[in-house]
């Protein structure tokens, strides 16, 4: 398999990210922050063009995946629930023109019933904001393609989420920092 080259200037762009993190990892709005492995991460995103168009990243951060979803073809969007992480999402983004579009709220729909006995359990996860589809005018039916990188116990909420709302077929693209990336089909 040929391997497509991480462009310099996404790599730039990593490490911006990384330093603002070590800057300001002791702030409110990078308490629930998380970085992927960001070569695993375009790896993935590689072999799912062609495969995916609408690209949605749940709880964007900074917005670095994605940015790399844009710069590789894909329709993007991603949903954070921080307003500041979204601001810094939004320049990342404007520095190397990348078309990804970001909003600020929760990427769980206000419509989502939660069920405690079934594993729905949210540590990290903001919970308490109002769904932010509609900034998109979208809706999760229009995603083929949702990337998270899930808190260790939620898992079992984020594939509950998608059961209820995803259309049959969509790509759920994960990576846990033990497990690595997994991809799955709704």
């Amino acid at each position: 398999m040929n391997r497509i080259r991480v462009p310099k200037n996404m790599r730039c762009l990593w490490q911006q990210a990384d330093d603002l993190w070590e800057a300001e990892q002791k702030r409110d709005a990078f308490h629930s922050y998380a970085s992927a492995n960001y070569d695993m991460v375009f790896d993935s995103l590689v072999q799912l063009r062609g495969k995916a168009t609408t690209f949605l990243e749940w709880g964007s951060g900074l917005g670095m995946v994605s940015i790399m979803a844009s710069q590789l073809g894909f329709e993007a969007y991603g949903i954070e629930a921080e307003s500041q992480l979204v601001e810094h999402a939004q320049g990342f983004a404007d520095q190397v023109e990348a078309n990804a579009q970001f909003a600020i709220g929760s990427f769980i729909p206000d419509e989502f019933e939660w069920n405690p006995s079934a594993g729905d359990e949210s540590i990290r996860t903001v919970i308490d904001a109002p769904a932010a589809y509609d900034q998109f005018d979208m809706n999760l039916l229009d995603f083929d393609l949702i990337y998270a990188y899930p808190w260790p116990t939620e898992h079992v909420l984020y594939h509950n989420i998608l059961k209820q709302f995803a259309k049959p077929g969509t790509f759920f693209l994960s990576y846990d920092a033990r497990e690595g990336i997994d991809l799955q089909r709704v």
